[in-house]
């Protein structure tokens, strides 16, 4: 059965709604791509392992997500070729690929250059194949991640507020974008990056309640996209009375309340914790003045 055909049973699962939707079809995709690997390889892996990053690293594909892959190797001289017969088989079922053919140093040269590859990475495992080849990049990559932090944090702070700014807020909208605005899922995923990065912040975050609020925005975002047939975030007006339905809600405003609650707390979770890293920057920046300047008075 195609990835294509499998996801179409999935979406036809009405009750098989939000996480455990994602969790079932990141599944699937880990299967069927893992058959194209094995195919592609002829079984001969060594050297070379299919990487998942992002939200599918995470396994939170949503109906009409894409597949961020990185086919990562150790010098192989066939590996254009095994990329092509995994590849052409995705785009052939329609499926949205993002994807990569990297050896381990260069996927860290990306990296260090570019804030979504180095985000990307944090979420990343191993779909298939040589696990030696990929999981010490995923580690190292993490640990660059925690120790670069300062540059890599404002540049994503940054990004951040201009992604505030271009969406507005979850919570305040009629026809709020789920996943790109203020209270939305990327700010989950920026979040989890902070504290990684700043493992001091998560005593102050409550992350069972982030749990929750993430957990109601997935369900209502794959409804969405399981009504609309495309990748659509924005919870359009005409969708709401639909999407309610099928979620079992009274009624859109009941829904579009539950969205607002979920959307407010993870703006407060996330804008307290990046309140308290440019606390937490401005102490330790002093701290390390100080002790330097003490030094030098020695």
């Amino acid at each position: 059965m195609s990835l294509r055909e499998r996801r179409q049973s999935l979406i036809e699962q009405a009750d098989l709604q939000g996480d455990a939707f994602c969790r079932a079809y990141s599944d699937a995709a880990d299967s069927w791509l893992t058959g194209l690997f094995d195919a592609a390889t002829d079984g001969s892996a060594r050297g070379l392992a299919l990487v998942a990053v992002g939200g599918y690293g995470r396994g939170e594909l949503c109906p009409f997500s894409d597949l961020d892959v990185v086919l990562v190797h150790r010098g192989r001289r066939d590996v254009s070729g095994i990329a092509d017969r995994i590849w052409y088989p995705v785009w052939d079922q329609g499926i949205h690929l993002d994807h990569s053919v990297r050896r381990p140093n260069e996927v860290l040269k990306v990296a260090s250059d570019d804030l979504r590859t180095a985000l990307g990475l944090l979420d990343a495992r191993v779909v298939c194949g040589d696990a030696k080849v990929a999981e010490p990049l995923i580690a190292h990559a993490r640990d660059r991640w925690v120790q670069q932090k300062t540059p890599w944090l404002n540049d994503l702070s940054e990004r951040v507020s201009e992604r505030h700014a271009a969406h507005g807020d979850v919570a305040f909208l009629l026809e709020p974008d789920l996943k790109e605005a203020h209270g939305g899922l990327r700010d989950v995923a920026a979040l989890g990056a902070l504290v990684l990065a700043v493992p001091e912040l998560a005593d102050h975050v409550d992350s069972a309640a982030v749990a929750r609020s993430q957990a109601v925005l997935t369900r209502v975002r794959v409804e969405l996209q399981r009504r609309s047939s495309h990748e659509l975030n924005r919870l359009l007006l005409q969708e709401q009375d639909q999407v309610a339905a099928a979620l079992g809600e009274a009624d859109a405003d009941t829904l579009m309340l539950s969205v607002a609650e979920a959307g407010r707390t993870i703006a407060w979770e996330g804008d307290g914790a990046w309140r308290r890293r440019r606390h937490w920057d401005k102490y330790t920046t002093f701290g390390r003045g100080r002790r330097r300047g003490g030094a030098r008075g020695a």
